[in-house]
């Protein structure tokens, strides 16, 4: 099992107790025990990452097209995915390749009262379009989006001077280090939308809060972590354009972490008037 895998699987976990080493003179330390000690920090860490911070993306992270609108790259920033871990993109990502359109086929001449309705149909559609679940835009454009997971690699390898009393056969070098980095990709489709709805009902009642309310909102549940976790950075809107393809980018669908500072700027915009405001921040 690779490292990865097994940081999945502890994060997938989604709650459990602690263990952490005991040490005492004499105690044999053996790989066993250093990684436990790796996974007590990075657990408890992940833990309130997923549970206070939330997940989405933290800064940065723009969705960029190449000259040629054939391959998409992602600028530095940091994220936070479901699991708590953390997304580290330092410097401008590797172009990814954006899928190939099919070939647009042609079209029959619609009667002039058809496009008359169909442009009516548009234009009362056009809020309850952005919500559907096919993955066509208008015409012969198609959606994609682009996204970021966790990814492990194994590195810096090196020679094994002692070997384990089980192993049959010692590799003569095995890697020495894990990396913590990531992987961009484009999928088929678009990324689910972000809900904008209170899920607590009734939370404000004559003007004040209702703690009770807010309480057994808590205590419902715990937030879990599904099996792949992703944070959606952007949606794709792909179309043939002369010899080309035309890319619209839209990452106003991206997750987005509520840090103290983002917050604190959110309570000033809605509390004092721009002209009151001060400027300049920190």
């Amino acid at each position: 099992m690779d490292h990865s895998t097994e940081a999945l699987e502890r994060c997938g976990d989604d709650l459990r107790t602690f263990v952490r080493n005991r040490y005492f003179y004499g105690k044999l330390l053996d790989v066993h025990h250093f990684e436990s000690e790796q996974s007590y920090f990075n657990d408890k860490r992940w833990l309130l990452n997923r549970l206070i911070s939330g997940f989405g993306v933290v800064c940065g992270l723009d969705v960029h097209v190449t000259d040629d609108r054939k391959r998409v790259f992602v600028g530095p920033g940091v994220a936070l995915d479901q699991a708590g871990r953390e997304l580290v993109v330092p410097v401008r990502s590797k172009p990814i390749p954006l899928p190939e359109l099919p070939v647009p086929q042609a079209k029959e001449p619609r009667p002039p009262q058809q496009v008359e309705l169909d442009k009516k149909e548009k234009e009362r559609g056009r809020d309850r379009d952005r919500n559907r679940d096919d993955d066509r835009c208008d015409d012969d454009r198609v959606y994609h989006h682009v996204g970021i997971r966790w990814h492990e690699c194994e590195s810096d390898p090196e020679l094994v001077r002692v070997g384990s009393a089980c192993d049959e056969q010692v590799a003569p070098c095995v890697p020495g280090s894990v990396r913590e980095r990531y992987e961009i990709f484009v999928r088929e489709g678009r990324a689910p939308r972000p809900e904008w709805q209170c899920e607590v009902a009734e939370l404000f009642s004559g003007g004040r809060l209702s703690y009770d309310t807010l309480a057994r909102h808590v205590t419902a549940s715990c937030p879990s972590v599904p099996r792949h976790p992703y944070i959606p950075l952007a949606d794709l809107c792909l179309k043939p354009e002369g010899g080309g393809c035309g890319v619209e980018v839209d990452i106003t669908i991206r997750p987005i972490v509520y840090t103290n500072d983002l917050l604190f700027e959110l309570l000033i915009g809605a509390l004092m008037p721009a002209q009151n405001r001060p400027r300049g921040g920190k």
